[in-house]
C-alpha cells in the first residue's frame, strides 16, 4: 500500500527519501506547479502519476498516455518518476522524451492516444516544476479534473494494478518539424502581433496542437 502523501518533509532525511512529499497548493486549476524538493519530492511525483492513472481510468478512458519532459536539468527524472506511477497503475506510457509541450499535443493526435502529461514548469524561474495534463483531446483538465486529481493523489485513492507498459519514440521532435513544414507555403507576407503576455488558462486549455503550432 503507497503511503499518503505529507505536505512537508526535511530534506537529506531517511523520511524525504522514503515517503511522498505533496503541497496541496500545487493543484491548481488548469495543471500543477510545485518547487521541486520543497513542494514535492520524486516519490510525491510518483504518487501524482498513480493518481493520474486512477483519475483517466474514472472518468472511462482509455489508460494511455504521451509524457514528455521541458528543458530543465531536472525535468527527466521527475518525468520517470511520473512514468512509474502511472505504469503502477495500469497506463501505456507512450514517451517522446524532451520537447516542447506543443510537441505533447501533436503526439495525442499524431499516435493516436487520448491522454497527455507533459513535465513542464511553463514559463516559471529554474527550480519549479509542473504537469499539464489531459484526456480528452484536444482539452487539457480543468477545475474539476483537478479538484478530483487532487483528493486522488492526497488521500491515495488508488490501487495499483498489472498491465503498464512503457515505449519510447526516438528523435520525436523529427517527426513534430516534419508535420509543420509540410503544410502549404504562404504566398505572400503577413504581418503579425505577438502579444508578450501569457495566455488566459481558461483559453489555453481549448487549444489543439495545431493551434499551439500556428502561435
Amino acid at each position: 500500500m503507497f503511503p499518503k502523501p505529507k505536505s512537508a518533509l526535511v530534506p537529506n532525511t531517511y523520511a524525504f527519501e522514503s515517503e511522498p512529499m505533496v503541497k496541496s497548493t500545487g493543484f491548481r486549476e488548469y495543471d500543477a506547479r510545485w518547487l521541486f524538493n520543497k513542494e514535492i519530492n520524486l516519490m510525491g511525483v510518483q504518487a501524482l502519476g498513480m493518481g493520474l492513472g486512477a483519475l483517466i481510468a474514472e472518468l472511462g478512458v482509455k489508460q494511455e498516455i504521451v509524457t514528455g519532459h521541458d528543458f530543465r536539468g531536472y525535468s527527466a527524472s521527475i518525468k520517470y518518476a511520473l512514468i512509474s506511477g502511472l505504469m503502477a497503475a495500469g497506463c501505456k506510457v507512450h514517451d517522446i522524451g524532451l520537447a516542447v509541450t506543443p510537441m505533447a499535443y501533436f503526439a495525442q493526435f499524431d499516435l493516436d492516444v487520448p491522454c497527455v502529461a507533459m513535465v513542464t514548469a511553463s514559463h516559471n524561474d529554474n527550480g519549479w516544476t509542473g504537469v499539464k495534463m489531459g484526456a480528452n483531446r484536444p482539452l487539457t483538465f480543468g477545475p474539476d479534473e483537478m479538484t478530483r486529481l487532487k483528493e486522488i493523489v492526497l488521500n491515495a485513492a488508488f490501487n495499483n494494478k498489472a498491465g503498464g507498459s512503457y515505449q519510447f519514440h526516438e528523435n520525436y521532435p523529427a517527426r513534430y518539424i516534419a508535420d509543420l513544414t509540410s503544410r502549404p507555403k504562404l504566398k505572400r507576407k503577413l504581418k503579425v502581433v505577438a502579444p508578450a503576455a501569457t495566455a488566459p488558462r481558461a483559453r489555453s486549455r481549448r487549444r489543439c496542437w495545431r493551434r499551439s503550432a500556428a502561435m
